[in-house]
């Protein structure tokens, strides 16, 4: 499956649906909170400081993660 198809049928994990199409290199994923069929991941973009926090909201839709919206610039858990 190529990298465009991945991402208009969803993504194996939250981490890589909520990364989308920012290459690997410029994210570090810091945290991941499953609850059922939705999740939420913090991230930390740029591959050196600064680096830049960053949240998204994921949902799994028959069994593939897709990303839905962000939670912004921030680590706040709400």
């Amino acid at each position: 499956m190529n990298g465009a198809d991945e991402h208009e049928n969803g993504h194996v994990t939250p981490e890589a649906a909520a990364r989308g199409d920012i290459p690997e290199r410029f994210v570090t994923i810091v945290g991941v909170l499953i609850a059922g069929d939705t999740a939420r991941v913090w991230m930390l973009t740029n591959d050196r400081p600064p680096f830049e926090p960053y949240s998204m909201y994921c949902e799994r839709v028959e069994k593939r993660w897709h990303a839905t919206h962000s939670g912004g610039n921030s680590f706040d858990p709400d």
